[in-house]
């Protein structure tokens, strides 16, 4: 069975040499309409031929409805070049990510404190928690789902929720510069009041599209 973050990235690399390809033969002029036109097109070609695993389907089906919908404005050339930069920082060279270490969370937590959030993973998350920061950044971490994600060797083994308030791009940049991605699940509404939830998954694998650090700039 296909990994998705594995398909994905086959398809968004595949996707672009395809277009490159197209432009170098002169088949597809070099602007940003003919380019989404291209990859427009692509998405629904490879739908219909079925060349991925179902596991990237849906996300598929997304990319088109809104290829329809926006046109040029879907910018999925720019999408799909921002995925693959950002896979890039998490796979190795045989195109598997590695382990997620309890050192990593520990260092993002840190990132995270030095731009004055507060961190809080000493307290148990239920319906009822309401986190207090008077309006302060923070992540907020279940203790007891802390304590049950990671194996002895101090390795992500379950997936792990966060509880995001804040500036949320500055905190997947940071979950990123240590090796995080960062999967959502709501962006406001969540177990904590005010807080977003947000999901870090063993060795990164989550199956859907995850949330994209800022791309440097090159």
């Amino acid at each position: 069975m296909a990994v998705f973050y594995q398909e994905l990235n086959k398809l968004v690399n595949e996707g672009l040499a395809e277009l490159q390809s197209s432009v170098t033969a002169g088949k597809t002029p070099n602007n940003p309409v003919s380019e989404t036109h291209f990859m427009s097109a692509w998405i629904t070609k490879v739908i219909k031929q079925q060349r991925y695993d179902h596991c990237v389907a849906k996300t598929l089906l997304g990319w088109q409805q809104m290829a329809r919908s926006m046109g040029k404005q879907a910018q999925l050339k720019l999408k799909f070049e921002h995925l693959g930069w950002a896979l890039s920082g998490v796979l190795t060279e045989e195109g598997t990510t590695s382990a997620v270490k309890a050192e990593q969370l520990d260092a993002f937590y840190s990132a995270l404190q030095q731009l004055d959030w507060v961190v809080a993973t000493e307290y148990e998350v239920n319906r009822k928690v309401t986190h207090h920061t008077d309006g302060q950044a923070s992540l907020v971490v279940c203790a007891k789902q802390l304590k049950e994600a990671f194996d002895e060797a101090g390795r992500l083994a379950k997936p792990l929720s966060v509880y995001v308030r804040g500036n949320i791009q500055q905190c997947i940049d940071l979950a990123y510069q240590q090796g995080l991605l960062l999967y959502k699940v709501t962006d406001y509404k969540s177990l904590v009041k005010y807080h977003g939830e947000y999901i870090l998954y063993p060795d990164n694998a989550g199956d859907y599209l995850p949330e994209l650090p800022t791309r440097a700039v090159e």
